[in-house]
């Protein structure tokens, strides 16, 4: 396997699609050591086969002999997303933007940055890392879209925390809600959210229950995040 800056899952609303970056298209102001290299290639490896452990063990490895190494840190920050520990994942990653020399680079890793805030429902944090990103690559769509669902959520978690006054549901509202309720015990989030949606066309009473289908959106929403 080349010694290889993994790129996993590029960023689709619905499906996944896994990119590689060659080491050729990343200028270093440093040589490689063999064990940083070997350490790298064989996280590269257990990452590809989802062995998230593994491979976290072999990038920390790598960063015990680079600290500032771009590959081990982005990609042990990619890593510690998978295992949903976005506070190493953060770490990390802005270790990456920081070693990043080309701007496509720090524009991937500062979009894995607000990725792993948007996990953690920092949006505002999100908000602002998407920024830096597109700051670096103005036309990359996918950030533009991310950027956009961040300031969404933002909104919602923001009117949720100062709710108007709503409407008493009614009873067919309160049948709806525990209708979303079984469905989003199954994981069925999305066709949760859609009976709440499709009820609330009926009968408007059905915002009484506006932020059990903001978090329903939220949950749908962080669901189809994924890294770049």
């Amino acid at each position: 396997m080349n010694n290889l800056l993994i790129k996993p899952k590029y960023l689709k609303q619905l499906y996944i699609l896994i990119i590689f970056l060659c080491l050729s298209n990343v200028n270093f102001s440093w040589a490689q050591t063999l064990e940083e290299k070997e350490a790298i290639q064989k996280g590269n490896a257990y990452y590809l086969q989802k062995e998230y452990d593994k491979a976290r063990a072999s990038y920390e490895r790598a960063i015990a002999q680079t600290p500032s190494s771009l590959k081990g840190n982005y990609n042990l920050g990619n890593t510690y997303y998978e295992l949903k520990k976005y506070d190493q994942a953060i770490t990390h990653y802005t270790k990456a933007a920081k070693a990043a020399l080309d701007k496509e680079t720090k524009a991937h890793a500062y979009h894995n940055l607000g990725n792993a805030y948007m996990q953690k429902k920092q949006y505002k944090e999100a908000i602002e890392t998407y920024k830096k990103s597109l700051r670096n690559n103005p036309s990359d769509n996918q950030t533009r879209y991310n950027f956009a669902l961040a300031k969404k959520l933002l909104n919602n978690q923001q009117r949720n925390q100062n709710p108007p006054d709503l409407p008493k549901p009614s009873d067919f509202a309160k049948q709806m809600k525990a209708k979303a309720d079984a469905q989003a015990r199954e994981g069925k989030f999305l066709k949760a959210y859609d009976t709440m949606k499709s009820a609330l066309e009926k009968d408007s009473t059905v915002l009484h229950f506006q932020s059990y289908m903001d978090k329903l959106n939220e949950v749908i929403i962080l669901d189809t995040i994924q890294l770049k």
